[in-house]
């Protein structure tokens, strides 16, 4: 019976760790695709001179 633990034991946390380095893997993966698909340098200041332009002809709030 000390052995079956023992082997369960070992099982479990061989089977956590997998998971863990599973889930670490998708999410770098996840995140490098998505990254690296829509941004680059000429979009990134193209969208930020786009936002500042928005910002500058919003209309002002009276308060």
């Amino acid at each position: 019976m000390k052995l079956l633990a023992k082997y369960l034991k070992l099982v479990w946390k061989s089977a956590k760790k997998l998971a863990w380095a599973l889930t670490v893997a998708f999410m770098i993966g996840v995140h490098n695709f998505y990254t690296g698909e829509t941004k680059s340098k000429d979009d990134i200041v193209f969208q930020i001179e786009q936002e500042v332009e928005e910002e500058d002809n919003a209309p002002l709030d009276p308060k």
